[in-house]
């Protein structure tokens, strides 16, 4: 698995899945709200269907948004925007991370790291953001023998990069990314 981290904007990336956050009270991050109006309104659409509510942890897996170079869009649930904190980051982390890796996305990029976090900031959001993905897609397979067929066979995900919201960000977060490699790798 390789990590990145970079800063860009959601609308342009080519890969096979972004990752985007939405409040309760179907409430658009940011990055959700951009990719919603390239994608003229795809996403809020959805929302007032009634298939996502920002429930913390929630996910929506939206597929060839209109206007969007990515394959997928998934919608992550942040909760409550004013109660987001440390054990809410970590959950939406856990939701997105679990969600692609159920999909046949070879590359992600997670925006989540975007969201304001009570009293953390850039270096805390990559940091945490690595360590919970590293946790989830780690699979120790040294001692486990031949691999069956369907084992080898099933897709996985390569890259995961950490978007942050500005350039100037960009020398905190290798930092942090580097760091939670090495916590990763111990």
């Amino acid at each position: 698995m390789e990590y990145f981290v970079k800063s860009g904007n959601p609308e342009k990336q080519r890969v096979a899945c972004i990752i985007v956050g939405v409040y309760e009270r179907r409430s658009l991050s940011a990055q959700a709200e951009s990719i919603d109006q390239i994608a003229g309104g795809a996403i809020a659409s959805v929302m007032r269907r009634g298939d996502m509510d920002g429930r913390l942890g929630q996910t929506l897996l939206l597929h060839s948004l209109p206007g969007i170079f990515a394959d997928r869009v998934l919608l992550v649930g942040l909760g409550k925007e004013r109660n987001f904190d440390d054990t809410a980051f970590r959950k939406a982390i856990h939701a997105s991370t679990a969600a692609v890796g159920r999909t046949g996305a070879i590359d992600a990029v997670n925006f989540l790291t975007h969201q304001d976090v009570k009293g953390r900031d850039v270096h805390w959001n990559v940091q945490q953001a690595q360590l919970v993905t590293h946790g989830i897609l780690y699979r120790f397979e040294t001692c486990r023998g031949e691999k069956s067929q369907s084992e080898k066979q099933e897709p996985k995900l390569e890259r995961m990069t950490f978007d942050v919201p500005r350039r100037s960000d960009l020398p905190s977060a290798e930092i942090a990314l580097n760091e939670a490699l090495a916590i990763s790798a111990g």
